[in-house]
């Protein structure tokens, strides 16, 4: 579909609908979600950035962990030079040919293992960015194609989501948010229209990372211990039948120390790997605090201070409601309210950031990746 419009519902259906081809559908949402951008930022509420705006960067930041065979590299060399793992292999192995000689758990392959693991996050990370498209493309197609109609048209498409709450498949943040860029197209105040801006991002923003809540919980928790027992059955298998239960025996008993380290060493990697943001003017470190933009203050005079009511209430909610953006920094990724806070601080910070608008690819890039071809360059 190279002539698809990725701001229309038949261009999302087709993104959704790729199935065999995870790495290229990301690279379709990414570009997706920055039309959308652009077609809301030039008809609502002039100047501030929409929530599809932060969404392509995320989207391109996921794209890298999703199809890049460094990730994986980067583990395994990890553990590979870790001394304890390869001391308690050492002593496995010593163990297993005493009952058999010549039968070893071979460290390379032990280090394998550390590939599929981060195989298997690639597709929780994959899967989480489509989960969320899926349901948000469609609604942001729809706010593109009614703003230009005005806020009752946008009001109208607000009283079509589901209602109920977020955690049990209801959208009532979305209609929220939905109603509150309405007000934001009635509102001639640029002040105000820019609390209403940062209301409704906000609020798309938790919609989002609700959905996303087991999918980044299962990347960062993801089940080292088991991915590595599963290659241990394996050499077990491998080994003659009347010997396997005394191997498995001591298999069990000597891999505990192996696995504690590499759990341990998987959270710690990942949770770094993962808490990135890459925008266009560099990478943030999300278990640091939110700097300033380049150039600027951390937050932009028209939300320096917040008036609005019911935007006050969800900055303090999650406690970004600090005169600056000290303290903004997630520890925990898993950990929702963490998030939030980072968010909402990154969102009240870049709303008038243009540099968010920019190409997430170049020309070439974009008509190979809507073709189907071989993309050259960094992505």
């Amino acid at each position: 579909m190279p002539e698809a419009d990725l701001t229309r519902p038949d261009g999302i259906d087709w993104i959704v609908g790729l199935d065999g081809d995870p790495i290229r559908r990301n690279l379709l949402i990414t570009q997706s979600y920055h039309d959308l951008s652009e077609a809301l930022f030039q008809r609502l509420a002039g100047g501030n950035l929409n929530w599809c705006s932060y969404a392509t960067w995320a989207s391109r930041t996921a794209g890298r962990f999703i199809r890049d065979d460094e990730v994986p590299a980067g583990f395994r060399r990890l553990l590979g030079r870790m001394e304890p793992i390869r001391v308690s292999l050492t002593r496995a192995n010593a163990a297993v040919a005493r009952i058999q000689e010549r039968t070893t758990i071979a460290h390379d392959g032990f280090l394998d293992l550390a590939r599929q693991v981060v195989r298997d996050v690639a597709v929780f990370i994959g899967d989480g960015n489509l989960e969320v498209f899926a349901e948000l493309g469609p609604v942001f197609s729809g706010l593109a194609r009614a703003v230009p109609d005005g806020p009752d048209a946008v009001t109208a498409l607000a009283a079509t989501l589901k209602p109920g709450v977020t955690q049990k498949g209801g959208q009532s943040l979305l209609r929220g948010a939905l109603l509150h860029y309405a007000a934001a197209l009635r509102e001639d105040d640029s002040d105000r229209r820019a609390e209403l801006m940062l209301l409704a991002n906000g609020e798309v923003g938790l919609h989002e990372q609700i959905r996303l809540q087991p999918f980044i919980a299962g990347s960062i928790d993801a089940p080292i211990r088991d991915t590595l027992y599963d290659g241990i059955d394996g050499f077990v298998e491998s080994v003659p039948r009347l010997l396997r239960q005394e191997v498995a025996s001591v298999v069990s008993r000597l891999f505990h120390p192996v696995a504690d380290l590499a759990e341990k060493q998987w959270h710690e990697f990942a949770t770094k790997e993962l808490m990135t943001l890459s925008l266009p003017d560099g990478t943030l470190v999300l278990g640091e605090d939110l700097p300033a933009p380049r150039g600027g203050p951390v937050y932009p005079q028209a939300l320096d201070r917040i008036d609005d009511r019911d935007l006050a209430d969800l900055l303090q909610q999650f406690g970004a409601d600090r005169p600056d953006a000290v303290g903004s920094r997630a520890i925990d990724w898993t950990e929702l309210s963490s998030r939030m806070r980072y968010i909402l601080d990154l969102f009240r910070s870049r709303q008038l950031d243009q540099s968010l608008l920019g190409q997430p690819f170049t020309s070439e890039q974009r008509a190979a990746i809507l073709a189907g071809r071989p993309v050259e360059g960094e992505l």
